[in-house]
């Protein structure tokens, strides 16, 4: 939600049809909503301060409102979606003390046919509850999970995974991802897309700081589960870990222990300047059997601190071989500098992992003047 949209301009600006929708509900001063919210800051704040300035502004003015609930649900039939966003919001301001009537009216939001008004109920609307209730808001989405709609099942999900996204971290859920099993093993056969993308996610979050929890899980999942998403779910709730070439994970899909010899270098020779586009070419014989290999590397440079390189992972595919069979792989990374870290001069180095095993190196320097 709110990849890759910036935040409002004055040519752009939702504030005037927000202000057309909320005098049609009755809201007071609703003509003078953007006069506010500009004397605030509006335009000069980010994407996510401007969502968060118009929820608050509104509910300033609802709150003082007897049938508050009526105005939020008469904007909540709003025809266009850039006003139904922020409806998920403004029933948890009113349900604060009553969240399972604010979680009866955020529900058909959750179905809507717009993603932002889903992303919304999910963020903005069933979140707040999950961080104010704890672990017991899993007992108010018990209808959410077994809910007919992939829309509404997919929005509890979201909701209540450790890591959101565009909003804070769940820190009960980060703690104590038990909580979350039973919920997550009701979706073990999951058929729809939709929901199966928001367990994945979940489970993903899971992995990076309970990883045998998150292995246990999705490894029993594979060998029992028949849900056409149930393989789609393993993959993807450990795709950090098998970005990270964990060779439990790699072991699980079938990739285990090889015998090959690998031998690599760098084109470029010793020395390279920062920003360059690096390419190493990676010579791979095959001293067993025939098998299939994941290969991952990880870029070294100085660092900071002596002794604590900076180091960066990125996939490099995966790969069959035959018996005997020789290859070659050319991996291209660019080593760049970072507009809040610049590349220190100094050593620096490649490793490979096939399978997750260190398999080569290739040592060179960083040099900003007197490249090679």
């Amino acid at each position: 939600m709110g990849a890759g949209v910036s935040a409002e301009t004055p040519a752009n600006t939702v504030l005037p049809l927000l202000e057309l929708a909320a005098s049609g509900a009755g809201v007071k001063g609703a003509m003078h909503l953007g006069a506010e919210l500009e004397a605030g800051g509006y335009f000069e704040a980010g994407l996510v301060g401007q969502w968060q300035m118009i929820h608050e502004l509104l509910w300033q003015r609802l709150k003082e409102q007897k049938e508050s609930a009526n105005s939020i649900a008469q904007l909540a039939r709003y025809p266009e979606p850039k006003i139904r966003f922020y409806i998920p919001g403004l029933w948890a301001r009113w349900g604060a003390e009553k969240p399972q009537a604010a979680l009866g009216a955020i529900l058909p939001l959750a179905a809507d046919d717009d993603f932002r008004v889903l992303e919304s109920s999910q963020a903005f609307g069933i979140r707040p509850f999950a961080q104010q209730l704890g672990p017991a808001i899993l007992d108010l989405l018990e209808p959410w999970f077994r809910h007919e709609d992939p829309r509404v099942r997919r929005a509890a999900i979201t909701a209540v995974r450790p890591r959101g996204f565009w909003v804070k971290n769940l820190e009960w859920a980060v703690e104590q991802p038990g909580y979350l099993v039973p919920i997550l093993e009701s979706f073990r056969d999951e058929d729809d897309r939709f929901p199966a993308n928001a367990v994945a996610n979940c489970c993903n979050d899971i992995s990076r700081r309970q990883p045998l929890l998150a292995l246990s899980l999705l490894g029993r999942w594979l060998q029992e589960g028949q849900g056409a998403q149930t393989e789609h779910m393993a993959r993807k709730g450990l795709r950090s870990l098998s970005k990270a070439g964990d060779p439990r994970v790699l072991e699980l899909f079938g990739f285990g222990k090889l015998d090959v010899k690998v031998d690599a270098k760098l084109r470029q020779g010793k020395t390279v300047a920062p920003n360059t586009n690096l390419c190493f070419e990676l010579q791979v014989e095959n001293l067993g059997s025939a098998c299939q290999f994941e290969l991952v590397y990880e870029l070294e440079s100085t660092g900071r601190i002596a002794g604590r390189p900076r180091r960066k992972r990125y996939q490099g595919g995966r790969f069959e071989l035959e018996a005997g069979q020789q290859t070659e792989l050319l991996v291209r990374e660019r080593i760049f500098d970072r507009k809040a870290a610049l590349l220190i001069d100094g050593a620096a180095g490649a490793n490979f992992l096939f399978n997750g095993e260190l398999t080569a190196r290739v040592d060179f320097a960083i040099q900003r003047e007197g490249a090679d």
